[in-house]
């Protein structure tokens, strides 16, 4: 217990909680994942607090939510130099720490933004800046870093990247744009592994190549019969006509890339690739468990596992995510400690988990001290075990206003979520804006609805009988007393954060 554990942090991309076999798909498969969970902890009500992919990340490394990191798709910034120094990463590499970054980087970080600053931070770096696809030697003439690996396929490939840094591969190695340090032995080490995965990004450049694995080529095909629109879906056509949000909100109009949820076949389509990739993350888990054992490390290091965000298939007429919905805010989170009493493993905790708790959660898990500026809590007493008081209450923000994406926020406790939503700085009705063009309402937007500025529209759910958000009460008399609690303790919650 006085030897410092190592931590490996797999995230995935757009991995919509519900895909899990432990958190019951009825037809995914992922008996690693299930594993991990019975050895270790899952929370079931775990949630990201702005749903998109830069801001999310940045809440995961730095404990901050975004009102405080100020890092989002139009907020035409980086995250300071000064956050991320206090990120979980760079504390522990002041505890003595190798570091290794495995995957996609979408936080931009410093003056110059990009993946440099990581690049440099990280003592062994396998990754790129954005999205990385299905096949990440294709972003590249040559394969460029990724041209290590012999693999093509995403999973596969990081699965090798990951293997050499654990045991350092000669033929990993003999094709390496630059030498990769060999991790120390006798040091502690941060491993951050990053899918692009099950994005749509990695989904759709998905081609079924000759030498891809079986699984991605002919998994679940089989039992594309048993996948059904989910239970809140509303077609295109549909929500055009009635639409979730009025439309000078949001029009309806989505980005292309999320048209598969526009028919039946499309979005069945998805729904297999997306079961496939996510069976091939689960079986890198497994992979990377037995390569733990093999080496020794399997007692001391640990693993957690989430996402940045989840996605909507269709539910509310939707495509896409940024949005305050159960289905873009819920992420899959699992955390084994093998150093954990036996006799808590297992557990499923119920309480609610704010993504920017998983920065404190692994630094009090390693033994360091946590840094004042983080907002997030750790996590490490309810896997003790632990009954101890704990947040009823969550605060979620959505500051971008492009791709036809509402600004709103929201609060949610366990059995209600209150919604509301401003005045919008894009046109929803003009398909290709110019995101640019909202870039100086970004710093506005961090302060303005929590200093004064009045929404246009609020939605009130009660999550205990409309688990599904489909039932509005905001203008219900029988819930005024509710709605006006939910608006006061949002300004509440929402100063906490600034």
């Amino acid at each position: 217990m006085n030897q410092k554990p190592n931590i490996i942090y797999i995230l995935g991309d757009d991995h919509r909680a519900d895909h899990l076999g432990c958190a019951g798909h009825p037809i995914l498969k992922t008996p690693n994942l299930d594993q991990l969970a019975k050895d270790g902890v899952r929370f079931s009500h775990a949630f990201c607090t702005s749903p998109g992919c830069t801001p999310s990340r940045a809440c995961h490394y730095t404990g901050l939510w975004e009102r405080t990191h100020g890092v989002n798709f139009n907020s035409g910034s980086s995250l300071s130099l000064e956050h991320w120094h206090e990120s979980f990463p760079m504390v522990l590499k002041r505890a003595g720490y190798f570091l290794g970054w495995v995957g996609k980087d979408h936080v931009p970080v410093g003056d110059g933004g990009g993946s440099g600053q990581l690049e440099t931070d990280f003592d062994y770096w396998y990754g790129n800046y954005g999205h990385t696809g299905f096949y990440p030697k294709d972003l590249f003439e040559d394969g460029g870093l990724y041209r290590s690996s012999e693999k093509d396929t995403q999973v596969e490939l990081f699965a090798e990247a990951v293997a050499d840094f654990l045991s350092p591969s000669e033929r990993f190695r003999e094709n390496a744009v630059e030498p990769f340090p060999v991790r120390p032995p006798d040091d502690p080490f941060c491993l951050c592994v990053t899918f692009n995965l099950p994005h749509v990004t990695g989904i759709e450049t998905m081609q079924q190549r000759e030498d891809d694995d079986d699984l991605y080529k002919s998994a679940y095909r089989d039992k594309a019969h048993l996948f059904k629109p989910p239970e809140s879906f509303v077609s295109y056509d549909d929500s055009r006509k009635n639409p979730k949000l009025p439309p000078d909100l949001y029009s309806g109009v989505y980005l292309k890339c999320y048209d598969f949820v526009k028919d039946a076949e499309s979005l069945v389509e998805q729904q297999i690739r997306s079961c496939q990739v996510v069976e091939g993350m689960d079986r890198f888990v497994g992979q990377l468990r037995q390569q733990l054992e093999t080496l020794g490390l399997a007692d001391n290091t640990i693993i957690i596992f989430s996402t940045d965000h989840g996605l909507h298939f269709g539910e509310h007429g939707i495509g896409g995510k940024c949005f305050l919905y159960e289905e873009d805010i819920r992420i899959p989170l699992i955390i084994y400690d093998p150093r954990q009493d036996k006799d808590k493993a297992g557990q499923v905790r119920d309480e609610i988990i704010a993504a920017p708790d998983l920065a404190s959660t692994v630094l009090d898990l390693c033994g360091q001290d946590i840094p004042s500026c983080m907002q997030g809590l750790s996590l490490k007493p309810l896997l003790d075990g632990l009954s101890i008081d704990w947040r009823d209450e969550l605060f979620t923000e959505q500051l971008m206003d492009i791709q036809n994406y509402p600004r709103h926020e929201s609060v949610r406790t366990k059995d209600m979520k209150y919604i509301r939503y401003f005045a919008r700085a894009e046109d929803p009705e003009q398909e290709g804006n110019d995101f640019r063009s909202t870039l100086d309402n970004y710093q506005d937007f961090l302060h303005a609805s929590l200093n004064g500025e009045e929404p246009v529209y609020e939605e009130l759910f009660d999550l205990k009988n409309d688990p599904h958000e489909m039932h509005n009460l905001a203008t219900d008399p029988a819930y005024a007393g509710a709605l006006n609690h939910l608006r006061k303790r949002l300004l509440v919650l929402g100063k906490e954060v600034l």
